[in-house]
Order: C-alpha cells, then structure tokens, then sequence
C-alpha cells in the first residue's frame, strides 16, 4: 500500500479499513454498536459526497 502525505509533519490519515477495524475493536471492548456504526456510515457518506462533489467540479469547470 502506497501512502502519500503531502506533509511529513501531518500524522497519516486513517484507512477505512484501520477505521473500521477501530470501530470493531472499539464495540468488542464495550463501545456502543449503534453509535459507532453511525459514525462509520457517515464518514463514509462524507467521503463520497466529497468525491462526487469533487468529480461535478471538474466535470462541469466550476472552481468552487
């Protein structure tokens, strides 16, 4: 797996596997179910909003 950071000081960003497998850890250590599949399902949904966003930007030539 190729990770590239823009800026070495930054810490990595989290895989959506790590994230899962922190969520998973998270629920078998007590944590409640409903709340971290929530949290799962919508940064998931943020990250795709945030690719189709991107995507419609460069498709249609708008900047903002």
């Amino acid at each position: 797996m190729l990770v590239v950071m823009d800026h070495p000081d930054e810490p990595r960003k989290e895989t959506q596997e790590e994230r899962a497998e922190r969520s998973l850890k998270a629920i078998f250590g007590g944590a409640d179910l409903t709340v971290e599949s929530l949290q799962l399902a919508n940064e998931f949904t943020d990250r795709q909003t945030g690719r189709l966003k991107s995507w419609m930007r460069r498709w249609t030539g708008r900047v903002s």
